[in-house]
């Protein structure tokens, strides 16, 4: 049997750090570890529409006011940027649903056409309002301070997470799984990335013998502690059933 150490948790000493950055007494520890659940799993849900998200990271920083202990939460999201057609249905949905039908409105989604500038407006008006709503619901639930940090990543094939989410929305659109990993390596080969490694688990094309494959370029040095291997499992659910989806990159 291969025992198999998680990339980012055997490197946590040296070039990984934790998603959520606090120290606490034994006796808050579950609470902390319980808000932090909700906390990611509630921005997941809603940004779910407009972002694709990366990773969540957590600091807490607690501040004694007189008799009061206040504690303020940053909640910094990595995502990729939404893109222009994408955004374009969701945001002309969002106006036909949500807000009444009258001239206003449809001059509003008419001038979404004209230009992308427009677009970009539009978009950045929808996420400040989540992101309101969002932290609108935190303090209800826990009351305590958060102030929620937007950083987009340009290019999604520099990103562990972002790539196997791409090959699991191929899957789903029953796209054969070899010509998924294929595209994707040739895209990240055009990025400053030295190496990449994908593997697809589950009923691949249908099969009724589940089995994995995979596919490697260039170098990944998993026993390299200096190495910087970002690394992500994501799950495609597909007609014939669930199929994994392990990515491995080399940033440096």
């Amino acid at each position: 049997m291969g025992q198999k150490t998680n990339p980012k948790g055997f490197r946590l000493i040296t070039t990984q750090t934790h998603l959520s950055e606090w120290y606490s007494k034994k006796s808050d520890y579950p609470t902390y570890i319980e808000e932090d659940y909700l906390i990611r799993e509630q921005a997941k849900e809603f940004f779910e529409e407009f972002l694709s998200i990366s990773k969540i990271e957590i600091d807490r920083i607690s501040q004694e006011s007189g008799s009061e202990n206040q504690e303020y939460i940053t909640i910094r999201i990595h995502s990729l940027f939404p893109r222009a057609k994408e955004m374009y249905r969701k945001v002309t949905k969002y106006f036909s649903e949500t807000v009444k039908t009258d001239s206003k409105n449809m001059k509003a989604v008419s001038l979404l056409n004209n230009s992308k500038g427009n677009l970009k407006r539009f978009t950045a008006l929808l996420l400040k309002r989540t992101i309101r709503n969002f932290v609108r619901f935190l303090q209800l639930k826990t009351n305590k301070n958060y102030s929620v940090n937007l950083q987009f990543i340009k290019n999604p094939f520099e990103d562990a997470t972002l790539i196997a989410k791409f090959i699991g929305e191929q899957l789903e659109k029953r796209t054969p799984f070899r010509r998924a990993v294929k595209q994707t390596i040739k895209k990240v080969q055009r990025t400053t990335m030295k190496g990449v490694k994908v593997q697809v688990s589950g009923r691949l094309n249908g099969n009724e013998i589940a089995r994995s494959e995979w596919k490697r370029d260039g170098q990944i040095p998993l026993h390299t502690l200096k190495a910087q291997i970002d690394y992500t499992h994501q799950i495609a659910y597909t007609v014939y059933g669930v199929i994994g989806i392990k990515v491995w990159l080399l940033k440096g």
